[in-house]
């Protein structure tokens, strides 16, 4: 069964809601009822009846529980396993360059909302960070695979949602100076390998 299904009388929320993705631009954002018909999309901003939305799976109570990780940590990058023996194949440096620990990892919660973009922006993503946010407010760099990168939303040092007017301010001002990403979304933080379901499982699927 694809990550992403069709939205049907039958389908049910849990009390962490459920991701779904448009299928337009496959920008993805959770909602925690279904009681909706038509919803409009933070990402290409039209209104899309719901049974053509898709929605992801439910968070099971299992991955709400917390769990013990082996962490590496270099710079702010981070590796996590179960055992030592997964985790050191894992790393693309030398060991003797990380700090490894074994942590408590936090049950599933909510993850911020951040914004993931194409890698060769990472320049225009800073000048506008440094230009055109308030003081005191940034988007830093977090991580980057392949051609995506994530940058997190800081207010005074500490991370919370990436506003949707500030992303909307952020798309006018790469429209304004005719740059045309080759993906933009606001979501969920996809997390290390920034791997985006709604757009690598359908990528599989078509293989």
């Amino acid at each position: 069964m694809p990550y992403f299904e069709e939205i049907t009388a039958s389908t049910r929320l849990g009390r962490t809601g459920r991701l779904v993705c448009c299928p337009r631009c496959k920008q993805v954002t959770r909602v925690y009822a279904l009681s909706w018909h038509w919803m409009k999309c933070l990402g290409c901003e039209d209104s899309i009846h719901k049974y053509h939305w898709t929605i992801g799976p439910a968070v099971t109570s299992q991955q709400q529980k917390p769990s013990r990780m082996f962490k590496a940590q270099r710079g702010k990058s981070a590796q996590f396993a179960k055992t030592k023996k997964e985790l050191l194949p894992r790393l693309s440096h030398p060991v003797s360059e990380y700090t490894i620990t074994r942590e408590t990892i936090p049950g599933w919660k909510r993850p911020d909302l951040v914004l993931v973009i194409s890698r060769k922006l990472e320049a225009t993503v800073n000048f506008f960070s440094n230009n055109f946010l308030p003081e005191g407010h940034s988007l830093e760099w977090c991580d980057s695979s392949g051609s995506r990168s994530v940058f997190l939303y800081m207010v005074n040092g500490e991370q919370q949602d990436l506003p949707h007017r500030t992303f909307q301010e952020f798309k006018v001002f790469l429209s304004e100076r005719e740059i045309k990403p080759d993906l933009i979304m606001h979501r969920e933080d996809p997390g290390l390998g920034i791997y985006l379901p709604e757009l690598d499982e359908a990528s599989y699927c078509a293989n």
